[in-house]
């Protein structure tokens, strides 16, 4: 190890490598960091029924982003790691996943607009600010579908400064949109989507701008061949990604169903501090599973999973630990609508750090290819939740947070599951 370090050329690759991530991660956090100030701004500021709404649409927004791509993005990373030096075959690719997230965007963005209207009349909001939402949410599926396509152009180039200003720019944008508003007194659900809008417009052109200028002024070269190989990956990818696309909604339209605006508002304004799973999470999928994905090592490979699953647990655990014994802290970043929240914090923060560790394992199965047998976990969730839904009252924060232990907890034993039958029988759950 010293010879290696005694080496000039090492040492400066090794400089260089702290340098890139160390302003990667320090970007990263901070774009995290801004989200979770407009976020917790829009919880002390909004009242009740406004948050309720701008949750649900929110949530549709989200759902629509998912739905509209459908496994495009894995398609356009696969094939691109391949041909991205060729920028006539690159911009072909570009073409293609364009032109099949248009068609995926047009069908997603009927399904949500019904159900969108539906949920935010059934909460109360007026006809006005039901449309109102629903228009906002529907408005830049086209640009957030570009977006996502270019965005993976730089990540194959790997231009990290070029993705770092894209991420960064919007999150300021917004948070600085959100807290003007705020001091103005004008923030509503209509206004506080319109500043996601204008931050994802933003984004947009950002990007736009990047990629445009790489890919080129040539034509594009065999998009049919192109659309037709990430059709059929779509295809083999369709029908998870809508299922877990939903199950990510879930409980959002569970309690808007069953429960008031006002439990809609608690139980938004608490899945905001979900934000502290997502710090976490980011770099792991950033670092650490290409490594994992890469090792051949099978002694090594148990190593990095244990010492993934134990920091997860002790992370999960330490948060649990201070939620317990000092909740009001993390209350206080809601304000003072949610402080009799105390025991639905710990009980949400638990269903969280459930499917925090089943999303690990998970991304260690996908990084291994461990999926041969993935769509188990449909009928398996599927089956948990029909037997727990009935013991929960779903009407309430405190119901739909255990409902979600319990499915969580389902959906994390099948992956444990598949990561030891991968570590230790690795043909049975391979994918090829």
């Amino acid at each position: 190890m010293i010879s290696w370090f005694s080496l000039h050329a090492n040492r400066a690759r090794l400089y260089r490598w702290i340098t890139i991530l160390g302003s990667f991660a320090a970007v990263q956090l901070l774009v995290q960091a801004l989200n979770a100030a407009a976020g917790f701004l829009l919880v002390r500021t909004m009242e009740k029924p406004d948050y309720a709404w701008f949750t649900i649409a929110n949530g549709m927004s989200a759902a629509l982003s998912i739905l509209s791509d459908s496994g495009v993005g894995i398609a356009v990373t696969s094939i691109g790691g391949t041909l991205w030096e060729d920028r006539a075959s690159l911009k072909g690719l570009v073409h293609a996943a364009l032109r099949l997230r248009l068609k995926l965007a047009a069908v997603s963005s009927a399904f949500i607009a019904g159900i969108s209207l539906w949920l935010l009349l059934r909460s109360g909001a007026g006809l006005p600010s039901a449309f109102g939402l629903t228009a906002l949410v529907l408005a830049p599926v086209w640009q957030v579908s570009t977006t996502a396509v270019f965005s993976i152009v730089n990540r194959l180039h790997s231009r990290n400064r070029q993705l770092q200003v894209a991420d960064l720019v919007p999150a300021i944008i917004r948070a600085s949109l959100t807290a003007a508003l705020a001091l103005l007194g004008g923030l509503s659900p209509v206004s506080a989507l319109g500043a996601v809008v204008i931050a994802q417009l933003t984004q947009y052109g950002i990007v736009r701008r990047q990629v445009l200028a790489l890919l080129g002024e040539g034509a594009p070269q065999d998009v049919e061949g192109y659309t037709a190989r990430i059709w059929k990956m779509v295809h083999q990818y369709l029908p998870s990604i809508i299922f877990w696309c939903l199950q990510g909604q879930l409980t959002t339209w569970l309690i808007s169903v069953f429960a008031s605006t006002r439990e809609v508002a608690d139980f938004g304004a608490l899945n905001r501090l979900g934000i502290i799973f997502v710090v976490f999470g980011g770099p792991l999928g950033q670092f650490f599973m290409p490594s994992f994905a890469r090792t051949s090592d099978r002694r090594r490979l148990w190593k990095m999973a244990v010492l993934l699953v134990a920091c997860t647990v002790a992370f999960n655990a330490v948060l649990l630990f201070f939620a317990w014994w000092q909740g009001r802290w993390f209350l206080w970043l809601l304000g003072f609508k949610y402080t009799h929240l105390q025991q639905e914090l710990l009980l949400v923060l638990t269903g969280m750090a459930i499917l925090n560790l089943s999303a690990i394992v998970w991304a260690m199965n996908n990084a291994r290819a461990w999926i041969r047998r993935v769509w188990i976990s449909i009928p398996v969730t599927l089956g948990s939740q029909v037997l727990a839904a009935p013991l929960f009252d779903l009407g309430s924060v405190k119901g739909v947070a255990c409902f979600v232990i319990v499915s969580g907890a389902v959906q994390c034993c099948y992956a444990f599951t598949v990561c030891g039958l991968g570590l230790t029988c690795p043909e049975r759950v391979h994918a090829g």
